[in-house]
């Protein structure tokens, strides 16, 4: 075979596999070091291709798909810093657990530290944040077709094993590289051929099952028998199915929870947020668990964690799935690798007793909620807080909801409404590393992943940052509804300690932008609204909703205004909280 035709047939071997395994979407970069990928995918009948000019926004598209269906979408690129661009959303993918698979197109190592051009030290670039990288050898006939499909086949698997994450393939094409048709003697993948009928896996692999084991129930159920106060914690978890495990659990004890806005439980009507409460020193003096029971992964909030240590339980237990360490401020008594479901389901299954009934702290809740409803009156002018509330208060049913990271997913997780459970939107977050970079493509490959539209809460910074993957909102199927705050900069450093340093603050911290998200749409070709009231909100968030058409609503304000709001509502809060739960 000459080089175009094995390495034709290397190509397309490796997508046919992909897609036997159940790996359909590709998401491709153009370049021409990677033109025998991109056509093997392309023209492929069992995937489904997306062009994306930037390698950064294609990479966090394919972390949100993840997010939505648990399967890893493919990014095909070509060589030099193509493939570097991808860095981010690897980081994130790693760190919260999400699969993906990087297929990316090298020079051959004749043209290694040689100054060829776009060459680049690709092997291992994403260093330990990946599951499983591979340099494949250049094509050759030389390499058993069967090998090359057992090393596709490892790949998928590593993405999604224990924990799943992302999987980097570098593969070294010589030119020329342009597809070709393949003889009809070609008998390199013959043996593989006979060995996939009907369209199955070269090779088959199942994914690891885990239960709770009975020891470790028994653990629990001795340390809740002897506890005299429980506190019930959720962090982020992998399916409402989980969380409903983990709620029926609080519920069986009648004991507080924690439910953090990744949790899935954070916007129920089945318990009142605990948030809220934690702004009181009163309440967090008066509280004090001596066991605490954390189901799944980390907090957006620092309140509670801050409680924690001031409490300093005697059992301060973490169950998770990942083997990961969750132990940032060094006091966990217990780390527990399970599926924190399963252990909640079993526990509650064991629970003997219950503690006093939290008929006060929902009393107190109560008051808290009519507070934030007032706040959110509809004359009132719109603001940060009032877009977070009035969002989990009217997102359709059946749409997704993203939060963009700094004080989006903060004012979200204190200040939210809560839903009937067939109700709650699904809420996904980038909180692996908790970056601001690629929120929009996240987005949208959610919405793609989950087929439905998606409303976006995000910053005037986070915005710019990923202004370029509004382009992706013109060519998908599902809408993307952006609601941007806009107070002129990075809000969230105000509330620190760093905003008294008037002659830094400004210029370094607070980053005034003067870009218009009105223009921003219009260069776009993005529906645009610019609300002064939560009445106008309402009504033109809802009208969007309905358009099933992607749209951008601007929240204008200021940082100093912001942080006066925040104050203010946070007084109001503490005013309640003390009156009814710590007279």
């Amino acid at each position: 075979m000459t080089n175009r035709e094995i390495t034709t047939a290397w190509s397309t071997l490796i997508v046919d596999e992909l897609v036997r395994q159940g790996i359909s979407r590709f998401c491709i970069s153009p370049g021409s070091r990677s033109t025998p990928l991109t056509a093997a995918a392309a023209r492929h009948e069992g995937t489904i291709c997306g062009i994306f000019p930037d390698e950064r926004a294609a990479a966090f598209f394919a972390l949100g798909y993840a997010r939505a269906t648990a399967i890893p979408a493919v990014l095909v690129c070509t060589s030099g810093t193509a493939v570097a661009n991808y860095f981010p959303a690897i980081v994130e993918a790693s760190i919260d657990n999400q699969p993906m698979l990087v297929l990316s197109a090298d020079r051959p190592f004749e043209l290694l530290d040689t100054g060829a051009n776009q060459t680049i030290r690709q092997q291992g670039i994403f260093g330990s944040y990946t599951r499983w990288h591979m340099e494949l050898s250049e094509p050759s006939e030389a390499i058993p077709a069967k090998a090359l499909l057992s090393t596709i086949t490892e790949a998928v698997r590593k993405s999604l094993g224990t924990p799943p994450g992302p999987v980097h393939l570098n593969l070294p094409f010589r030119e020329p590289f342009d597809p070709v048709a393949l003889p009809s003697e070609n008998s390199w993948n013959r043996e593989p051929d006979k060995r996939t009928p009907e369209k199955k896996p070269f090779t088959g692999f199942t994914k690891r099952h885990t239960a709770t084991d009975k020891s470790t129930i028994e653990h629990l159920h001795g340390l809740v028998a002897e506890a005299s106060s429980v506190l019930i914690t959720a962090g982020n978890l992998d399916s409402d199915d989980e969380a409903g495990k983990i709620l029926s659990l609080a519920e069986t004890m009648n004991v507080p929870l924690y439910a953090d806005i990744s949790s899935g439980l954070r916007l129920r009507e089945e318990r009142y947020p605990l948030q809220p409460l934690l702004l009181s020193e009163r309440f967090t003096a008066s509280f004090t668990p001596d066991l605490v029971l954390h189901f799944g992964g980390k907090l957006v909030g620092k309140r509670l964690p801050a409680a924690v240590q001031k409490w300093q339980p005697r059992h301060f237990i973490v169950i998770n799935g990942s083997p990961s360490r969750l132990n940032p401020d060094h006091n966990v008594t217990l780390q527990i690798e399970t599926p924190p479901g399963d252990c909640a389901l079993r526990l509650a299954s064991r629970v003997e007793r219950t503690f006093p009934d939290i008929h006060t702290l929902n009393k107190t809740s109560l008051k808290i909620e009519e507070e934030l409803d007032r706040w959110t009156a509809p004359e009132k002018p719109v603001n940060e807080i009032n877009a977070s509330r009035i969002i989990s208060d009217q997102i359709p049913q059946g749409h997704g909801l993203f939060l963009a990271n700094s004080m989006p997913i903060r004012d979200m997780d204190t200040f939210a409404a809560r839903r009937s459970r067939s109700d709650v939107p699904r809420c996904i977050m980038n909180r692996g590393a908790s970056g601001i970079d690629g929120n929009i493509a996240t987005a949208v490959g959610f919405a793609q992943g989950t087929d439905a539209p998606v409303t976006v809460l995000i910053g005037d910074i986070s915005f710019l940052h990923d202004i370029n993957s509004l382009t992706l909102l013109q060519s998908q199927r599902c809408p993307v509804h952006i609601v941007v705050l806009n107070n002129n900069g990075g809000g969230i450093f105000s509330f620190l300690p760093i905003a008294s340093e008037k002659d830094i603050f400004e210029p370094f911290f607070g980053t005034p932008q003067s870009y218009s998200i009105r223009s921003a749409a219009k260069t776009f070709g993005i529906d645009y609204q610019n609300p002064a009231t939560n009445r106008q909100f309402i009504d033109c968030y809802a009208a969007m909703c309905r358009s099933n058409r992607s749209g951008i609503i601007e929240i204008s304000s200021s940082r100093q205004q912001n942080l006066e709001e925040h104050k203010k509502l946070n007084d109001l809060l503490l005013k309640q909280i003390d009156l009814h739960l710590c007279s």
